[in-house]
């Protein structure tokens, strides 16, 4: 079994550079959400962190969001995209929020990717640092780590 996302050196700064995200003007929002898209990559120990949290969901509700259409398209334009295959796209939010991946938990809160409808008011400090330093760790898709455990 790989380690747990906290034995490993990138946690601490993780948990700090989140731990300075306010929160509060995300309550009850979806504004990220149509952003929400297949193919990002991960760490190992997210990857195991979000089979965790799905493998504590109802059969039904797993189910539900996994056997939806995820290719959908942005309201009021042309444009289609994948969503995320952990996006509940008929009640637009999360499977696995609280397992979501850092890039995840950064949306919105970093100056490369701003809050898409303006309510965070300004970027955590931090942000540029952390994913350059995350981005050393090896990192594959969901679907990658996914084949890899199972085969």
């Amino acid at each position: 079994m790989s380690a747990s996302l906290v034995e490993l050196p990138i946690f601490q700064p993780m948990a700090e550079v989140c731990g300075r995200i306010d929160q509060r003007p995300c309550d009850g929002c979806d504004g990220c959400g149509a952003r929400c898209t297949a193919g990002i990559e991960i760490l190992e120990a997210e990857f195991h962190a979000i089979q965790e949290a799905l493998n504590r969901l109802p059969a039904a509700e797993r189910e539900r969001v996994l056997g939806q259409e995820k290719r959908v398209t942005v309201p009021g334009t042309d444009y289609a995209y994948t969503a995320c295959r952990f996006r509940d796209v008929e009640r637009g939010r999360c499977l696995v929020y609280a397992a979501r991946p850092l890039i995840c938990r950064l949306f919105g809160h970093v100056e490369w990717l701003p809050c898409p409808i303006g309510k965070v008011p300004a970027p955590v400090a931090g942000g540029v640092p952390l994913m350059q330093t995350y981005g050393r760790e090896p990192l594959k898709t969901y679907e990658e780590w996914l084949a890899e455990s199972l085969g």
